[in-house]
């Protein structure tokens, strides 16, 4: 009696099953990689406030100047419906607040705002401040059926360097580690001619004469 001889799989068959299976453990490999990665360093934010704990916190300063901020309306907008000149008063408050390139607040709470102070105003001899207010009031010419309002461009500091942080005992397995190219924004109280306040008025349109006149 014959007998059939039953096939089994090809070695060119258990070879591209082997490389499935290859492929497959890799690409879990890969998915799990960024993770472990992502957890083997702190941010910068979480750097900065740790400075509260560390060691040592020191901000070494590169480079200072003073600048005009950008443009922005102050107070409330005003609209003269009359056929004449009318003068306008203008109440306004503005307040500057510090800003760094890490994106953490720049407050009390956090020791390494008063260590980058400190370090300027040693380095440059200008005073920092984190945060200012301005209240004013001011009266306007506006012309007749024309809107008026206040810009104002801020005088304003920034300092750029880096950052160096010491841990007694290991932080993420490092005890010193250094943030750099920062950079943090203020008030300019020493250089208030950088700042500006300016009185601006234009025509209203027809959709502004027919809400407020």
């Amino acid at each position: 009696m014959a007998f059939a001889h039953r096939r089994y799989g090809s070695a060119r068959h258990i070879s591209r099953t082997a490389g499935t299976l290859a492929a497959l453990t890799m690409g879990a490999s890969l998915l799990v990689a960024p993770q472990a990665f992502a957890a083997s360093s702190p941010t910068n934010a979480e750097l900065l406030k740790a400075c509260n704990w560390a060691s040592l916190c020191k901000f070494h300063p590169q480079s200072y100047w003073g600048y005009t901020g950008p443009k922005h309306q102050v107070g409330s907008t005003a609209y003269n419906c009359g056929s004449n000149t009318n003068q306008h008063r203008i109440d306004w408050s503005d307040t500057t607040t510090a800003g760094n390139t890490v994106g953490v607040s720049v407050s009390a709470t956090y020791k390494f705002s008063l260590v980058f102070e400190a370090s300027v105003e040693t380095s440059y001899s200008h005073s920092w401040e984190n945060s200012h207010t301005d209240t004013e009031s001011n009266t306007i010419n506006i012309s007749p059926r024309s809107v008026g309002w206040l810009e104002r461009g801020t005088s304003k500091e920034q300092a750029k360097g880096w950052w160096e942080i010491q841990f007694k005992n290991k932080y993420y397995d490092h005890y010193v580690w250094y943030i750099y190219d920062f950079q943090q924004s203020g008030f300019n109280k020493d250089n208030p001619s950088y700042g500006y306040v300016n009185f601006k008025d234009r025509p209203m349109t027809p959709a502004e004469i027919g809400a407020h006149c």
